[in-house]
């Protein structure tokens, strides 16, 4: 195995970070947007249960 750079590693650390970062906001923004169609759902079908 060739040795590799003190930059080229930084730089591959660097994207693996990034990649985990995006993942992971990626995972809360999906997260939210399903506890918030779970909350609407569950309020427009109380709300319609109400009015029978």
């Amino acid at each position: 195995m060739t040795p590799v750079s003190r930059r080229t590693l930084d730089r591959i650390y660097s994207a693996l970070l990034l990649a985990i970062v995006l993942l992971s906001w990626g995972y809360v923004i999906y997260a939210s947007t399903v506890a918030a169609r779970r909350q609407l759902r569950k309020q427009y079908n109380s709300g319609m249960n109400e009015d029978l």
